[in-house]
């Protein structure tokens, strides 16, 4: 007997090629541990918005049939690569537009608390492409897994969570618990920015080095023991905390490289218009420098 899926559905944003399969495949893998339908969506962007310095009034008949071509040959492909999940593929929307508006508009209406999507951080105009995962992320408050086109679709076996002692600590740390069951290996990063980049005189921080070396090894220690008691009330065990000093982004890229990571599961601030606007600069630069997929948790639960 089938177990029933809950009404919490995940939004997963497909290109029709080789990279939406992937993305497709670890989206179906999370929909059937989880329980949860899928709403695939596939937005075309208009003729005219890419082509922007020609004009189409001549052919204006020519381009809109161009365009209805794409939009179906978009969809039957899209049927295709999905037809191992029937259930799911009745959510198939195909759609002309922005893709960061209509992507957003879908997770709003169906009231998603997770999006899956691809995430291009290689180089030239790959990278460039990767901003739609950045807009998503800006205009909507759900939780988002990007999908790296060299990473593993089939499992995550090998789990870094990068934690700081804020609020979102005890959120990330549960969250990440529903990806580890799998795991071989789950590595828990938090990284401490060095006293010395935060002070605001140079000259004056000169005086008070030793004081801050002992106050950098409280910190470490308050640190450890707070992530410690988050991670156990998880119910997650063998695992491993580092706690690095330096820039947390460049940390947390070098922790997944050096550990072979298969996910990042991290966590971004989305109060307020800054925090919005902005995503958060560690979780940005994560995901343009990943070397693997990356789980962004949202301030919600």
């Amino acid at each position: 007997m089938s177990k029933k899926l809950n009404n919490d559905p995940i939004v997963v944003a497909l290109e029709p090629n080789e990279e939406g399969k992937h993305v497709f495949a670890a989206a179906s893998r999370i929909a059937a541990s989880q329980h949860r339908t899928l709403h695939p969506i596939n937005v075309v962007r208009p003729a005219i918005t890419i082509y922007a310095d020609l004009n189409f009034s001549p052919l204006t008949e020519t381009a809109l049939d161009w365009q209805r071509e794409l939009l179906r040959e978009d969809r039957a492909y899209l049927e295709r690569i999905s037809e191992m999940a029937a259930d799911h593929i009745a959510n198939l929307t195909v759609i002309e537009g922005n893709p960061i508006y209509e992507i957003s508009n879908v997770i709003e209406k169906n009231s998603a608390s997770l999006a899956v999507m691809g995430v291009h951080n290689r180089k030239g105009f790959k990278r460039l492409l990767g901003s739609t995962t950045h807009g998503v992320l800006n205009s909507t408050d759900c939780d988002l897994l990007a999908v790296h086109p060299d990473g593993k679709s089939d499992e995550h076996l090998r789990v870094l969570i990068a934690v700081d002692t804020s609020d979102l600590l005890d959120q990330v740390v549960t969250k990440a618990a529903r990806y580890c069951k799998n795991a071989e290996r789950i590595d828990v990063i938090s990284v401490v920015v060095p006293l010395t980049h935060v002070f605001p005189s140079p000259e004056a921080a000169i005086g008070l080095q030793p004081s801050f070396a002992v106050l950098t090894d409280d910190i470490k220690q308050h640190t450890n023991t707070k992530i410690a008691e988050a991670v156990d009330a998880a119910g997650l065990s063998n695992y491993t905390i580092d706690i690095r000093m330096g820039d947390p982004r460049d940390e947390i890229v070098a922790a997944a490289k050096e550990n072979k990571t298969d996910l990042i599961v991290m966590g971004s601030s989305n109060r307020g218009a800054i925090n919005r606007l902005l995503v958060g600069s560690t979780a940005r630069g994560v995901l343009d420098h990943t070397p693997c997929d990356v789980l962004v948790c949202r301030d919600h639960q």
